[in-house]
């Protein structure tokens, strides 16, 4: 599923490719495709197509890093993107996925004894390490509905994990497209006290954004998981999802941002909101550079 970032895309792979890759994951495991995925990554990184996705982020976040040396963060980029993706399909096809959900579990799990929400919560990431699994996990796990902005495009096909299986989605789907529409249900899932989980690295079409310094330049980041907070009154967690092995995943909890209720100031009162994420997104990349996987120019004015 393409989560709020920018225009949807499909996979680079083919229909075929990935075929090849799931009845490698079936007949002979995991392993086996990662094999695999060690030459598809390294013929891929020699495409120019594959660097110029690439080189936006790395450039700035490896500032003056030679040919040779960009060339292979490019690889390490790339493969790691390959075996997250390898692991989410292993997932669907033969269950084999361990997520260690104690951080989202504690912010996000049911009420404990004489505790009360006041409302929802919102739960803003990027695009980073396992976090498809961290959806399935958290569907599983939160003790109440569970509802993702985003859209898939119709002719993407990288499968989701429930896909391979031929079952729904274990939460709900709702499409920026609908437009007000969106905004409204997005409000009454947060007063019901459901959990909302949007992405904060890229704006979904022309939706609204703020600029924020990231890793040395203002880039353009969308800021309405805050506008969400300041009229519902639920919280921000900013959480991080990472790939920690084969088939294995977990979630880091960055922070948590209390937005004044009503806050009706314009766009620019959410701006230290928005700079606050960027900064937390910056502090990832420092400790995990090859597991942001926005394949995007952020700083594209």
């Amino acid at each position: 599923m393409r989560t709020v970032s920018g225009t949807p895309g499909k996979s680079a792979g083919s229909r075929l490719q990935h075929r090849i890759f799931y009845a490698l994951i079936g007949r002979l495991g995991v392993h086996a495709a990662y094999v695999l995925l060690f030459f598809v990554v390294s013929w891929y990184t020699l495409k120019p197509s594959t660097a110029a996705r690439c080189r936006p982020y790395l450039e700035r976040r490896f500032p003056g890093c030679g040919r040779m040396r960009m060339l292979a963060r490019i690889w390490k980029l790339q493969w790691n993107f390959g075996l997250c993706l390898v692991d989410r399909a292993a997932a669907g096809i033969s269950g084999r996925f361990f997520f260690a959900g104690d951080a989202l579990s504690a912010i996000c799990g049911p009420a404990r004894d004489g505790e009360r929400r006041e409302a929802g919560l919102i739960l803003l990431s990027a695009h980073t390490g396992a976090r498809h699994m961290a959806q399935v996990f958290l569907a599983g796990h939160a003790g109440r509905p569970v509802h993702v902005l985003g859209v898939k495009d119709r002719g993407d096909v990288d499968l989701e994990a429930h896909e391979h299986r031929g079952a729904n989605a274990p939460y709900a789907v709702i499409d920026p497209a609908e437009g007000p529409g969106a905004v409204a249900r997005m409000l009454h899932i947060l007063r019901a006290k459901e959990i909302l989980c949007i992405m904060g690295d890229r704006a979904f079409g022309s939706g609204a954004t703020l600029a924020a310094n990231f890793l040395g330049e203002p880039a353009p980041l969308p800021y309405l998981a805050f506008r969400m907070s300041a009229a519902s009154g639920a919280p921000v967690a900013v959480v991080f999802h990472l790939r920690t092995g084969v088939c294995r995943g977990e979630t880091r909890v960055a922070d948590v941002i209390h937005v004044p209720a009503g806050l009706k100031n314009g766009p620019e009162a959410y701006r230290p909101y928005v700079q606050r994420f960027a900064s937390l997104l910056e502090d990832f990349t420092a400790e995990h550079p090859y597991q942001f996987f926005n394949f995007f120019n952020l700083w594209e004015k």
